[in-house]
């Protein structure tokens, strides 16, 4: 009990000192701040995957698929308009960065998806919160960050003192229905308070429609960080931040709630 109380503590410490300087980029007027804070998440969350999933490979494949990553987030972020463009190309480079490799054919279908799906996974889905950013303003990448922030909280506060009933053992023995829940009621207790605060535009329907998918798919980024990991037997995507993990381990619900809000706000809205 020390033990979990002191990590705890560490946590708490992490985000007291992390939050303030992710608000300074975050509402900083020039978008370009913003985007070079998400394009170094980008690229330390994907050397922390090609180490989950690529682990022996070597350096210059890694690599690749890293630069591959970024390049991509860069694409949609600056040029989102060649989104096609980025995608298609995206692909063909992955094929052939992995081929000079396939000597072991039984093993080049998985490293091939497992590449394919970092590019993507990371260098697309990241790339949301700098267009969300620069379409709609600072306060809707706050209100993405806001929402996951508190479904994750939630969850995690409502699982530990009523959590029951597991949610996903095989994956995540952690997490409980229970969790899932409270963490859905945290989350919509989060959008309310931003449109009471600072987004009144928001109607009511929006509260709806962002912090109830929110509460979905939240969770699920969680849960696919959590498959990868369980996958290549550990317990963390890297060490970078004190009690929370690797910078994946603190952006995986974030990449699926971002490039949901980002897509209703700006196409469903």
């Amino acid at each position: 009990m020390k033990a979990e109380r002191r990590n705890l503590l560490v946590r708490v410490a992490t985000a007291v000192v992390g939050l303030p300087v992710i608000g300074v980029f975050v509402f900083w007027q020039d978008s370009r701040g913003f985007t070079a804070l998400c394009l170094l998440a980008a690229l330390l969350s994907l050397v922390e995957y090609t180490g989950l999933t690529m682990p022996g490979r070597p350096w210059a494949e890694r690599a690749g698929i890293v630069l591959l990553g970024c390049g991509l987030f860069l694409g949609l972020t600056l040029r989102p308009e060649m989104g096609l463009t980025w995608v298609f190309a995206s692909v063909m480079a992955c094929g052939l960065l992995l081929l000079p490799g396939a000597t072991d054919l039984p093993t080049s279908w998985t490293r091939l998806s497992s590449a394919g799906f970092g590019v993507f996974y990371v260098g697309g889905l990241l790339a949301a919160l700098p267009l969300l950013h620069a379409r709609m303003g600072s306060a809707w990448v706050a209100l993405a960050i806001a929402v996951t922030f508190g479904n994750d909280t939630g969850a995690y506060l409502t699982g530990r003192t009523l959590g029951r009933h597991k949610l996903a053992p095989a994956i995540s023995p952690a997490k409980t229905i229970e969790g899932a829940v409270g963490g859905l009621a945290a989350g919509l207790a989060v959008v309310f308070a931003a449109r009471g605060l600072f987004m009144p535009e928001l109607s009511l329907r929006d509260c709806v429609m962002i912090g109830v998918p929110a509460a979905i798919v939240g969770p699920a980024g969680d849960l696919v960080e959590s498959l990868l990991k369980r996958a290549a037997g550990a317990k963390d995507s890297g060490r970078l931040l004190p009690g929370h993990g690797g910078i994946l381990d603190r952006i995986d619900a974030l990449l699926f709630v971002g490039a949901y809000v980002c897509l209703y706000a700006t196409q469903l809205r």
